[in-house]
Protein backbone atom coordinates (compact mmCIF):
# COMPACT_ATOMS: atom_id res chain seq x y z
CA UNK A 1 0.00 0.00 0.00
CA UNK A 2 3.03 2.78 1.06
CA UNK A 3 4.38 2.34 -2.32
CA UNK A 4 0.89 2.63 -4.49
CA UNK A 5 0.15 6.02 -2.43
CA UNK A 6 4.11 6.61 -2.93
CA UNK A 7 4.08 6.23 -6.67
CA UNK A 8 0.58 8.36 -6.46
CA UNK A 9 2.28 11.17 -4.74
CA UNK A 10 5.13 11.48 -7.07
CA UNK A 11 2.46 11.84 -9.90
CA UNK A 12 0.67 14.74 -8.55
CA UNK A 13 4.02 16.14 -8.07
CA UNK A 14 4.85 15.95 -11.29
CA UNK A 15 1.67 17.35 -12.26
CA UNK A 16 2.04 20.51 -10.13
CA UNK A 17 5.82 21.04 -11.86
CA UNK A 18 3.67 20.68 -14.89
CA UNK A 19 1.32 23.53 -13.77
CA UNK A 20 4.53 25.54 -13.23
CA UNK A 21 5.78 25.37 -16.39
CA UNK A 22 2.30 27.30 -17.69
CA UNK A 23 2.58 29.97 -15.24
CA UNK A 24 5.24 32.09 -16.92
CA UNK A 25 2.88 32.32 -19.46
CA UNK A 26 -0.03 33.52 -17.78
CA UNK A 27 1.85 35.50 -15.53
CA UNK A 28 3.41 37.41 -18.85
CA UNK A 29 -0.03 37.62 -20.54
CA UNK A 30 -1.15 39.09 -16.92
CA UNK A 31 1.09 41.47 -16.93
CA UNK A 32 0.96 42.79 -20.79
CA UNK A 33 -2.78 43.01 -20.29
CA UNK A 34 -2.44 45.25 -17.19
CA UNK A 35 0.15 47.13 -18.79
CA UNK A 36 -1.70 47.84 -21.71
CA UNK A 37 -5.29 48.64 -19.90
CA UNK A 38 -6.86 52.34 -20.48
CA UNK A 39 -7.33 54.58 -17.48
CA UNK A 40 -11.00 54.87 -19.02
CA UNK A 41 -12.05 51.09 -19.30
CA UNK A 42 -11.56 49.53 -15.44
CA UNK A 43 -12.50 46.24 -16.27
CA UNK A 44 -11.31 44.38 -19.17
CA UNK A 45 -12.04 41.46 -20.48
CA UNK A 46 -8.43 40.08 -21.02
CA UNK A 47 -7.07 41.28 -17.54
CA UNK A 48 -9.73 38.99 -16.41
CA UNK A 49 -9.10 36.48 -18.14
CA UNK A 50 -5.41 36.14 -17.38
CA UNK A 51 -6.04 36.80 -13.72
CA UNK A 52 -8.16 33.91 -13.70
CA UNK A 53 -6.00 31.85 -15.32
CA UNK A 54 -3.20 32.55 -12.97
CA UNK A 55 -4.91 32.05 -9.81
CA UNK A 56 -6.69 28.84 -11.06
CA UNK A 57 -3.12 27.30 -12.49
CA UNK A 58 -1.56 28.51 -8.86
CA UNK A 59 -4.63 26.68 -6.82
CA UNK A 60 -4.38 23.57 -8.67
CA UNK A 61 -0.15 23.65 -8.57
CA UNK A 62 -1.40 23.88 -4.93
CA UNK A 63 -4.04 21.24 -4.34
CA UNK A 64 -1.12 18.98 -6.38
CA UNK A 65 1.31 19.59 -3.94
CA UNK A 66 -1.25 19.47 -0.31
CA UNK A 67 -2.47 16.07 -1.86
CA UNK A 68 1.23 14.77 -2.57
CA UNK A 69 1.98 15.28 0.85
CA UNK A 70 -1.56 13.85 1.81
CA UNK A 71 -0.44 10.71 -0.40
CA UNK A 72 3.17 10.32 0.77
CA UNK A 73 2.53 10.03 4.41
CA UNK A 74 -0.18 6.95 3.55
CA UNK A 75 -2.24 7.84 6.52
CA UNK A 76 -5.49 5.42 7.29
CA UNK A 77 -8.01 7.43 5.06
CA UNK A 78 -5.56 6.52 1.58
CA UNK A 79 -4.95 3.23 2.69
CA UNK A 80 -8.64 3.02 2.73
CA UNK A 81 -8.83 4.30 -0.98
CA UNK A 82 -6.26 1.74 -1.87
CA UNK A 83 -7.43 -1.35 -0.28
CA UNK A 84 -10.54 -3.34 -1.03
CA UNK A 85 -13.12 -3.84 1.72
CA UNK A 86 -12.65 -7.39 2.63
CA UNK A 87 -15.12 -7.61 4.93
CA UNK A 88 -18.12 -6.12 2.86
CA UNK A 89 -17.25 -8.04 -0.10
CA UNK A 90 -17.01 -11.67 1.97
CA UNK A 91 -20.29 -10.75 3.54
CA UNK A 92 -21.63 -9.85 -0.16
CA UNK A 93 -20.53 -13.50 -1.33
CA UNK A 94 -21.87 -15.26 1.16
CA UNK A 95 -25.71 -13.92 0.97
CA UNK A 96 -24.92 -14.35 -3.47
CA UNK A 97 -27.63 -17.63 -4.36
Amino acid sequence: MLLVSRAFALLMIAWAFVELTYLPDRLLGLVHHLNERSALVPHDYWSNYYSVLAISTVLRMLVFFFAAVLFWRCGPRVEALFSRQSNQNEEEEKNAP
